[in-house]
C-alpha cells in the first residue's frame, strides 16, 4: 500500500510542477499628442483621459436568470414551475469553495452528511431525503462515489422536489446538476494560486482558445494540503479538457473529459459520547498512524452531437462513459464503554474497494411551433444506460478500543490488518443495472400571462446482483414505472411569476446497487411533491426574490412487516413540509447579495420498524422520529461590497439548527453559525484575494453518523492570486 501511495504522490507533485507560478503586473497607459491643426497659432487643449486598470465591475454577479435543470433545455428560471437554486462561479470564487459540497452550502434545504454504510464521497440530503445517487453533469447521470472538485464547473444547479420525469429513478428531494466549463470562443489564460493555513497549496489553470470553427478549453488543478485534523492530508489533481466543433451552421459536436485523482485519509472525526460529539479537541485523531489509505481515480468522458433540422425542430444526442475507482481503509467507531473520564470506544477497520462503470446514451428532441395560434414547446426523447458496481470489503482483526478523553495512538493493528482481498471477505458483490426510458413534456402558453407544463416519463429499471460469497443472495428484479409532472405558471407582469406544481419520483429496491431477501420482491417506493411558489424581480431586474411552500411525501416507504419483523413491506410513510426563501443580485449600487433560508418540518409519519438506541439501549419505533441529517432551520447570507473599482470586501454567515444523526433521535449535532469574510483587490491582469473562515473560531460539526461527528474547520485563512491574460 505504501508503495502505491508513494507513486500517486509522485505523480501529483509532477503534475503540480506543470502549473506555472507567477504574476502579471498592471499595464502602462500611454497617450499620443494630436498633430497641430490648420492655423497653427491656436492653442489646443485636450480633454483629460482617464485610464483604469481595475476590472469592469459586474453587478448582480450572484443572480442567475436561466437554468437547464428544470427542463431539457435552458429556459428562464421564472418559467420553471419548481424551485431552482443556482450557485454561480462568481459566488464559488468569492467563497473559495473548492469542493462541490462547500458550494452547495449556499442551497436552501440541502445538507451534507458523512458517508452512510459502504458509501463514501459526497453524501447529500435534500429536503429531508437522501440525494446520494441524484448527481448529474450537464443533465446526464454522474453518480460515482468521490469528492467532487469545482475546478471544472461553471456553476451548480439544484432542482428541488420529486423529478423522475426529467431524471428517472431517485430524485426524491431533487437533483444536483453540475455545469461543465465549456469553450466560449474566446482566447484567455487564467491562473489561480492559493496558499493557506495548514500548509494548503493549490494551483489551477483555465485556458481557452478558438480558431475558425473549432474552440477548446482546458482546466487543470493541483492541490496538496494538510488539515486541522491530526494525521490528515489531501493530495488531489485533475484535468478537464473540452472541445467544440462547428460542423455546419446547424450541426455541432462537443466533447469533454474529466480526470481526477485523490489521496487522503478516511476520517469521520470524533466519537459520539452521551448523545453528542465528545468534548475533546477538534483536531484529535483516533485512527492508526501508519495504515491510512483513501485513493480515488475518476474518469468521465462525454460526447454530444446537436443538430437543428429547421427553426422548429432540433435534436441532441449525448453519450457518457464514467469509471470510478475507489480503494480505502475505513475507520469507524463502535459501542462506548461509559466509565466517565476513563471511557473507551470500540473501533472497527475494513479494507474496501468499489469500482463503478456507467454508460449512458440520452437523446432529446425539442419541437417549437405554435398550435392553434398558441406558443408551444414539445420536448421528447429516450434514455438508455447501464451501471456496473463491484464492491469488496475485508475486515481487519484485533482492532483495540481506545480511550475517548486520553487516547494513545498505536502505529497499526499488526497481523490483523487487512492489506489485500485474499482470505475471508465480509462482502464481495457485483451488481448490474439497466435503464430504458422515454419521456414527453409540453410547455403550452395559453396567453402571455399563463403557461402550462405537463408531461410523463416511463422507466424500465432492471438489476441483477451476484453475491460471490453466497449464491443464496443472488437476486434480480425489473421495475416499470410511470412518472407524471404538471405545473401552471402565472406571470401578470414581466417582474412577477407565480406557480403551482405537482411531480412524482420512484426509488427502486436496487437503487443503491444492493438487493436482499427482504427487498428483492418489493416494487419501488413512490414519492410526490406539491409546491406553490413565487419568483419576483426587483430593482429593475437587478435583484431576484423567490419563495416556495411545499409538501414532499413518500407514501409507501419500506418498513418491517407488522406480523414478521424479518420481512419488509411498503406500508411506511415519511413527509417533509417546509418553505424556502431566497434573494440574489444587487441590492444597492456595488453591493451584491446571495441569501437563502429553509424551514423543514420532516417526520417519519408511519413505520413498523424499530431500532435500538445507542444511548438508551432501548428498542424504539421509528414512527414519529425526525429523519437523519435534517435541520429544522438553515440558511446562508453572503454579501460582497465594491468599495471602489479595485477594492472589494465581503463575507457571510452559514447557519444550521441542530440535527439528529441516528434514526431514533438520541444523537444530536448542535446548531451553529459560522462567520466568513473576504477581502479582494482587482486589477485588469490580476486579482489578489484573502479569505478568512470561521472568524469567531466557533466549534461546530459539519456532519455525523450514529457514532461519530466530523468537526468543521477552526479559524483559518487562504491567500489567493489570480493572473489573467
Amino acid at each position: 500500500m505504501s508503495e502505491s501511495l508513494t507513486k500517486r504522490a509522485t505523480r501529483r507533485w509532477r503534475m503540480g510542477a506543470l502549473l506555472p507560478l507567477g504574476a502579471v503586473l498592471s499595464g502602462i497607459a500611454a497617450a499620443a499628442e494630436a498633430p497641430p491643426a490648420e492655423g497653427a497659432g491656436e492653442e489646443i487643449v485636450l480633454k483629460d483621459v482617464k485610464v483604469k486598470a481595475a476590472r469592469d465591475k459586474k453587478t448582480g454577479a450572484y443572480k442567475a436568470d436561466t437554468a437547464s435543470t428544470g427542463s431539457k433545455i435552458a429556459m428562464p428560471i421564472r418559467d420553471i414551475p419548481q424551485s431552482v437554486s443556482v450557485v454561480k462561479k462568481e459566488l464559488i470564487q468569492s467563497q473559495n469553495a473548492f469542493n462541490l459540497r462547500d458550494a452547495l452550502k449556499n442551497v436552501s434545504g440541502l445538507t451534507i452528511a458523512a458517508g452512510e454504510g459502504g458509501r463514501t464521497g459526497d453524501s447529500i440530503t435534500l429536503r429531508g431525503f437522501s440525494a446520494n445517487s441524484d448527481q448529474y453533469l450537464d443533465g446526464v447521470k454522474e453518480n460515482g462515489q468521490y469528492s467532487r472538485d469545482t475546478f471544472f464547473l461553471e456553476r451548480a444547479e439544484v432542482l428541488k422536489g420529486a423529478s423522475s420525469i426529467l431524471f428517472g429513478r431517485g430524485t426524491t428531494g431533487g437533483v444536483i446538476n453540475q455545469i461543465f466549463k465549456k469553450p466560449t470562443g474566446q482566447n484567455h489564460v487564467i491562473g489561480d494560486f492559493t496558499y493557506g493555513t495548514y500548509d494548503f497549496k493549490r494551483s489551477a489553470i483555465d485556458a481557452e482558445t478558438a480558431y475558425d470553427n473549432v474552440s477548446a478549453r482546458l482546466n487543470m488543478m493541483w492541490q496538496d494540503s494538510d488539515s486541522f485534523r491530526d494525521y490528515n492530508y489531501l493530495n488531489r489533481w485533475g484535468i478537464a479538457p473540452s472541445f467544440r466543433f462547428k460542423i455546419s451552421p446547424d450541426t455541432e459536436l462537443s466533447a469533454n473529459l474529466l480526470h481526477q485523482e485523490e489521496g487522503g485519509v478516511f476520517d469521520y472525526g470524533v466519537p459520539i459520547y452521551r448523545g453528542k460529539p465528545a468534548d475533546v479537541p477538534i483536531n484529535r485523531y483516533y485512527g492508526f498512524t501508519d495504515n491510512q489509505m483513501q485513493d480515488t481515480d475518476v474518469n468521465v468522458a462525454t460526447v454530444a452531437l446537436s443538430h437543428r433540422f429547421n427553426e422548429a425542430l432540433s435534436v441532441k444526442n449525448t453519450v457518457r462513459y464514467g469509471d470510478y475507482d475507489r480503494n480505502y481503509l475505513t475507520h469507524l467507531f463502535g459501542a462506548v464503554n461509559d466509565t466517565g473520564l476513563t471511557s473507551t470506544v470500540a473501533r472497527t477497520q475494513a479494507l474496501r474497494a468499489n469500482n463503478q462503470e456507467n454508460l449512458y446514451n440520452q437523446t432529446d428532441f425539442v419541437f417549437k411551433k405554435p398550435i392553434l395560434g398558441f406558443n408551444n414547446t414539445v420536448m421528447f426523447g429516450a434514455e438508455f444506460g447501464w451501471e456496473n458496481y463491484d464492491f469488496k470489503s475485508k475486515n481487519s482483526t484485533g482492532v483495540p478500543s481506545i480511550s475517548i478523553f486520553n487516547p494513545v495512538l498505536t502505529p497499526s493493528v499488526g497481523s490483523g490488518l487487512a492489506t489485500d482481498f485474499s482470505g475471508t471477505l465480509a462482502t464481495d458483490r457485483y451488481t448490474e443495472t439497466r435503464t430504458y426510458a422515454g419521456y414527453l413534456m409540453d410547455q403550452f402558453e395559453l396567453t402571455p400571462e399563463w403557461k402550462l407544463l405537463a408531461g410523463v416519463r416511463y422507466d424500465v429499471f432492471s438489476a441483477a446482483q451476484n453475491d460471490r460469497l453466497n449464491n443464496a443472495n443472488d437476486f434480480g428484479r425489473i421495475d416499470r414505472q410511470w412518472n407524471p409532472r404538471a405545473g401552471i405558471v402565472w406571470q401578470p407582469t414581466k417582474a412577477q411569476s407565480y406557480y403551482f406544481s405537482y411531480g412524482t419520483s420512484f426509488n427502486p429496491s436496487a437503487e443503491a446497487y444492493s438487493l436482499s431477501e427482504a427487498t428483492n420482491t418489493l416494487p419501488p417506493e413512490k414519492n410526490r411533491n406539491f409546491e406553490i411558489g413565487a419568483k419576483y424581480d426587483l430593482l429593475d431586474g437587478k435583484l431576484s426574490a423567490t419563495a416556495a411552500l411545499f409538501r414532499l411525501e413518500k407514501n409507501n416507504a419500506r418498513t418491517a412487516s407488522p406480523t414478521n419483523p424479518d420481512l419488509t413491506v411498503l406500508s411506511g410513510e415519511q413527509r417533509t413540509d417546509g418553505f424556502e426563501l431566497g434573494l440574489a443580485g444587487e441590492i444597492l449600487p456595488r453591493l451584491d447579495l446571495s441569501m437563502t433560508y429553509a424551514y423543514l418540518d420532516a417526520e417519519v409519519t408511519r413505520s413498523n420498524s424499530t431500532a435500538v438506541g445507542t444511548i438508551s439501549g432501548q428498542t424504539k419505533s421509528l414512527q414519529g422520529m425526525i429523519p437523519v441529517n435534517v435541520p429544522q432551520h438553515s440558511g446562508v447570507t453572503w454579501l460582497s461590497y465594491h468599495l471602489t473599482d479595485a477594492w472589494e470586501i465581503g463575507g457571510g454567515v452559514f447557519y444550521s439548527s441542530e440535527r439528529h444523526t441516528d434514526t431514533v433521535n438520541e444523537v444530536t449535532l448542535p446548531g451553529y453559525a459560522r462567520l466568513d469574510a473576504v477581502l479582494a483587490y482587482h486589477q485588469k491582469h490580476y486579482d489578489v484575494q484573502l479569505n478568512m473562515f470561521n472568524l469567531t473560531d466557533t466549534v461546530y460539526y459539519e456532519s455525523g453518523q450514529t457514532r461519530s461527528a466530523l468537526p468543521g474547520a477552526p479559524l483559518s485563512g487562504q491567500l489567493s492570486m489570480r493572473v489573467k491574460f
